[in-house]
Parts: C-alpha cells; sequence; structure tokens
C-alpha cells in the first residue's frame, strides 16, 4: 500500500513517431502520450501518470503499481538522448514527491525482434487474420 515516503522517479523519452507528431514515452512505469510539439507530449504525458496516481491513491495501491517498466530499446535510447532541462521544474506538477527527468531522441526507437514478435501475436492485423484463415 502506498505510504506518505513515497518517491517517484520519471523519466521520459521523447521522440517524432510520425511528422509532426511527438511521443512522450515513461519509461520506469511504460505510460505515453502524444502531442504536436515536445512540450505538449511530455505535459499529456505527465497528465496521465497524475490521474492513474490519483486512482490508485484512491483504491488504496501503491502509484503506478500496475505498470511495468518500458522495453528495453527505449531506456537504450534514453541513455544516447539530448537531456530537456527545464523539464525537472515539472515534478511539482504530480500529486506525489518527484523526480522528473525527460530526454528526446533524435530518432523513433526501434523495439527488439523479440519485443515485435509479441505485440503482433497481442495485436493481429488483417493480413495475419487472412494467414491464418489460408491455413486452415
Amino acid at each position: 500500500m502506498e505510504n506518505q515516503s513515497t518517491f517517484l522517479r520519471v523519466r521520459i523519452l521523447v521522440f517524432e513517431d510520425l511528422p509532426g507528431i511527438w511521443t512522450a514515452r515513461a519509461l520506469e512505469h511504460d505510460l505515453l502520450a502524444e502531442g504536436r510539439t515536445i512540450d505538449s507530449a511530455v505535459h499529456a504525458v505527465l497528465r496521465i501518470i497524475r490521474a492513474h496516481i490519483d486512482y490508485d491513491r484512491r483504491h488504496n495501491r501503491d502509484p503506478l503499481s500496475s505498470f511495468r517498466a518500458a522495453p528495453q530499446a527505449y531506456w537504450n535510447a534514453f541513455t544516447r538522448a539530448t537531456p530537456l532541462g527545464w523539464a525537472s521544474r515539472l515534478a511539482g506538477a504530480l500529486p506525489i514527491g518527484a523526480e522528473v527527468v525527460a530526454a528526446v531522441a533524435m530518432e523513433r526507437p526501434r523495439a527488439a525482434k523479440a519485443e515485435e514478435t509479441l505485440f503482433r501475436r497481442a495485436f493481429p492485423g488483417p493480413a495475419a487474420a487472412a494467414s491464418r484463415a489460408a491455413h486452415m
């Protein structure tokens, strides 16, 4: 259960997912949001984090305990990314003590092959469905 001395570390990787669409992905607890600017994407993911923390507190759970860490490819990209100095001032937007660190990747991180396979199995597209039907 949550105790009052809970302190959260939030590392956020920001990258341009599509032209003009920025994704901010929290690493310790895999949450993400999009925005038309780097700034708006970071603020959006912090709003989502805040909402989940508030929900967990209302239900007497540890903050963000239902979210596992982001895949390793995003952690690797974070180590090579350019830090956003202003992001540390955003910790006050969260309802518990927190450290916020954000950085921008120069390119979209690529998921590892195993992660891509798991994703395709979990969310098969029309081609996968057609392929299964052809083999029946």
